[in-house]
């Protein structure tokens, strides 16, 4: 292969393939025609077991080489029965193609450069029948598209949410401020789309990366999607945090529930999202506190506490840091197991002394990034064995994958 060096640092250099001389037996011909250009997937080339033989690895390695941690303890990794069609929560970021008309797309590597697309392959179908729709009728409606340099436009994002169990859809128009054409807009869009439960509208005046704004409304429709996992059923909210492949979420919450065994009395679990391993919890244990700092989706979680009839199942909205520095949190007793299930930056140093010094039995660490694992394990290790780490390819196609890892205390 020759390659030429884009990027230079001290620790390392990046590069780009230029021409492959000798292809692997592995090298596939991407079935995306903007697969090169987009910044979405990683993957495409490479036959599916190669992927998840290298995801395999790039866990046990992070273990290893970061955390000090025996690569051993990691079983091999579930992989999918489909690495396409998966994704439940599609964003795309608002563009113009080259006549300067609206199009939906998405970012090219390392840029925010719009790549137009007609449909993503590693989405639902449902979010690729959307897309056309909303393309057509954003150009017709005369919605402008968000100019980031001169800070002009309505259109910023479309974020497309779908439910297995309904088959349907919830769409999120995200703007830099209201216009009175986004009702009709939203009307039409159910109305062409029948998938399409309800539309809402985000508004996000602030320049800059960030996706989100603080407002959000009903345009029309449901507010509202219900998905099932594992027997229990969820209420989801256009913006609230949930697994984004729901076929791979049943076994990786699966392994966290085998933590469990012996149905422990107390159980919290931290950074609940919209509560959906903590209702699993509960179902097995006699107690489950639940820590969300988003208030939507505290409410989503106790609403569907209530939807399954779960009456041992209490939320706190706040930081973690925040809620468990509360004395009253502990009164009843420290919790037998915790889960945590942390953004991709994982734990902070003051939630790793919080849970050292509280001494659970079992600490289940659900984790997106195994390199913040790594180090998050090497932490725990001064009071924790390393007992199994059970990687699951939650984002075929792409360079992330998620795992569940099990510690347990050295002195129970």
């Amino acid at each position: 292969m020759r390659a030429e060096i884009t990027e230079q640092h001290k620790n390392f250099v990046r590069a780009r393939a230029i021409v492959v001389d000798v292809p692997s037996a592995e090298r596939l011909s991407p079935g995306c025609p903007v697969y090169h250009r987009c910044g979405g997937c990683n993957f495409q080339h490479w036959a599916y077991a190669a992927e998840l033989d290298h995801k395999e690895q790039q866990v046990r390695e992070a273990l290893a080489r970061i955390g000090n941690l025996e690569p051993s303890r990691v079983r091999p990794i579930i992989g999918s029965s489909d690495p396409y069609g998966y994704r439940n929560k599609g964003q795309f970021p608002w563009g113009l193609d080259d006549s300067g008309r609206p199009r939906l797309g998405l970012y090219a590597r390392r840029s925010h450069q719009v790549v137009p697309v007609k449909a993503c392959a590693i989405q639902d179908p449902i979010v690729n029948a959307v897309l056309p729709v909303a393309n057509r009728l954003a150009e017709e409606s005369g919605l402008t598209v968000y100019d980031e340099r001169k800070r002009r436009g309505i259109l910023r994002y479309l974020l497309v949410r779908t439910s297995r169990l309904e088959q349907r859809a919830l769409v999120t128009v995200i703007v830099a401020k209201e216009d009175s054409r986004l009702i009709e807009f939203a009307r039409r869009l159910m109305a062409v789309t029948p998938v399409v439960a309800g539309v809402v509208v985000n508004v996000n005046p602030t320049p800059g990366n960030r996706v989100l704004g603080p407002t959000t409304r009903l345009l029309g429709g449901n507010p509202y999607l219900y998905e099932q996992i594992l027997g229990l059923t969820f209420r989801l909210s256009a913006l609230a945090f949930f697994q984004v492949n729901p076929q791979q979420m049943e076994p990786l919450y699966q392994a966290a529930l085998a933590t469990l065994n012996g149905s422990p009395v107390r159980v919290w679990d931290l950074y609940a999202g919209v509560g959906t391993l903590a209702c699993l919890a509960a179902v097995r244990a006699e107690q489950v506190t639940a820590v969300e700092v988003h208030p939507e989706a505290v409410e989503d979680g106790r609403s569907n506490a209530a939807l399954n009839r779960l009456h041992n199942l209490t939320f706190y909205q706040g930081t973690v840091e925040t809620v468990l520095s509360r004395d009253g949190l502990t009164r009843d007793g420290r919790p037998a197991v915790v889960l945590v299930d942390p953004p991709r930056s994982g734990l902070s140093s003051e939630v790793l002394n919080i849970l050292i010094r509280l001494k659970p039995a079992r600490i289940t660490y659900v984790s997106c990034n195994p390199a913040t694992l790594a180090r998050d394990g090497a932490r725990l290790q001064e009071a924790y064995r390393l007992a199994w780490v059970q990687p699951v390819d939650m984002f075929p196609r792409t360079d992330h994958v998620e795992s569940c890892a099990a510690f347990e205390y050295r002195g129970s």
